[in-house]
């Protein structure tokens, strides 16, 4: 039962990656816990992410003979992100990471049984040292929900589903509190301590155009959730913002429903973030219907970072009849009978039997397509291409001619609370803001990846550093 009299020793506001570990960890350590969840089920983005973790030095690695440290894993971050990320919270995400592993693993976590293993949809580590579940991030939730319904069943976590943080509490000295609102009303709680594990911001373009300036509109694939609210409560009370401007988009979107802003990884995903997955068969070309990269450039951050000079973030996909059906498919959930369906349909793909009429339909320019088409052929013919291309075995020539258009996508939110190593929630001057505690995707990718994608390195930390602020406080608070 909630109570609006009572003074919880920890309020934690979202039930999500960074929310759930945090209060069994407080949990444990027999503290009073109240979590605060805006959906109606715990998880938040567990429900939807592929669930990459990231950690060195793991009982797992060496079962597997792979030698391995925290100091090589951050090196690998600061490496990958030209160091960008906060060595203050690569050094504790790391050292934390193995212990957090081999908590999962003592939990009975199912791995897929293909980890650690080098990933290459984003630039790679030196070694093996990625792990997922066999259900993704459901794997992850599925191992907490035991303990998470221990502690609720003792006592020790009262959760309040479907309210909204709407403000925090001040009392001239310190964070006391939070007042929510949702089915209940509106309810004003107080606390020793507040935990701000609400998530990003990558499904509110208002916010994201704020803080991401000069970039074009918002195409997102995250949680619908992400909508930055523990980071805007924070901001009206003085804490201070960072990382907006290394934003780093993701390639593959489809917008499936044009002018919605919304892309869905599960449902329909273009496999142009690795030629590792799978050779390409096509060119992409931008708005002016030129090349822009070697369509099997192996670095994945080098395919990210060009994709950010594009005009609109966007490319499509251009390629004949012959590549349509000599592979794997482009679209990993389509065949080639689904893209010969959604072309007809003309939303996110598009097919003609001229390229003239297929940059019409599709909004490239045409003399453009058509001198690029021309270019190109001559390089599969004569074996060398100016772009540095080596995958030169699809000229494109067979009528009908297709164009599918991705966008630069937001999985995650790369700007965040600035907090210290102590993860406290700081202001603009650098300084902490009393009783008020931030963990999870709220700090930005940023924080721990830099402008970057590193492998496993925003949802291990979020789980990492959950579980240590609230073992932290709770003892703390004693």
């Amino acid at each position: 039962m909630i109570s609006q009299s009572t003074n919880w020793d920890l309020i934690i506001v979202g039930a999500g990656t960074a929310g759930m570990p945090c209060a069994i960890a407080a949990a444990e350590h027999h503290a009073q816990v109240v979590v605060i969840e805006k959906a109606s089920d715990v998880g938040g983005t567990l429900h939807i992410t592929g669930g990459h973790l990231s950690a060195a030095g793991t009982r797992r690695q060496r079962q597997r003979g792979i030698d391995d440290s925290p100091d090589r894993h951050f090196a690998d971050v600061m490496r990958i992100s030209r160091g960008t990320a906060d060595p203050v919270l690569v050094r504790l995400a790391v050292d934390e990471a193995p212990r957090t592993l081999d908590w999962l693993d003592d939990l009975g976590f199912p791995f897929a049984p293909e980890t650690p293993a080098l990933v290459y949809g984003h630039e790679p580590y030196s070694v093996p040292r990625t792990y997922w579940g066999v259900e993704a991030g459901k794997s992850i939730l599925a191992t907490l929900r035991p303990l998470w319904d221990r502690y609720r069943a003792s006592g020790n976590i009262t959760l309040l589903l479907e309210h909204e943080l709407i403000e925090l509490l001040w009392d001239g000295q310190r964070v006391v509190g939070v007042v929510v609102q949702g089915w209940r009303g509106r309810l004003k709680l107080q606390g020793k301590a507040v935990v701000l594990t609400t998530g990003g911001y990558a499904a509110n373009p208002h916010l994201f155009a704020e803080v991401t300036p000069g970039h074009p509109r918002l195409i997102s694939a995250a949680s619908p959730t992400s909508t930055g609210d523990g980071l805007l409560a924070a901001r009206r009370l003085g804490a201070a913002f960072r990382n907006g401007d290394k934003y780093l988009p993701s390639l593959g979107g489809l917008e499936l429903e044009p002018g919605s802003g919304r892309a869905d990884w599960w449902a329909a995903w273009a496999l142009v973030f690795s030629p590792v997955y799978r050779l390409p068969r096509e060119i992409y070309v931008n708005e002016r219907g030129e090349r822009f990269i070697a369509e099997d450039e192996m670095s994945p951050d080098r395919r990210e970072r060009a994709l950010l000079e594009q005009p609109g973030q966007r490319f499509w996909l251009v390629f004949d009849d012959v590549a349509l059906h000599d592979g794997p498919s482009v679209v990993r959930q389509w065949d080639a009978a689904e893209i010969r369906a959604r072309a007809a349909e003309g939303k996110v793909v598009w097919s003609a039997d001229t390229l003239q009429e297929l940059a019409r339909k599709a909004g490239i320019d045409a003399d453009g397509l058509q001198q690029t088409v021309k270019c190109y052929n001559e390089a599969v013919r004569c074996g060398h291409d100016p772009l540095g291309r080596v995958q030169l075995t699809h000229p494109i020539e067979k009528p009908p001619f297709y164009a599918l258009l991705t966008y630069g996508t937001s999985l995650v939110s790369f700007g965040g609370l600035a907090v210290d190593g102590r993860l406290r929630v700081l202001d603009e001057q650098g300084n902490p803001i009393p009783g008020l505690y931030a963990a999870g995707e709220i700090l930005g990718a940023a924080a721990t990846s830099g402008q970057a994608f590193c492998s496993g390195m925003l949802l291990t930390p979020s789980l990492s550093f959950g579980r240590w602020l609230g073992r932290r406080l709770a003892m703390a608070l004693r």
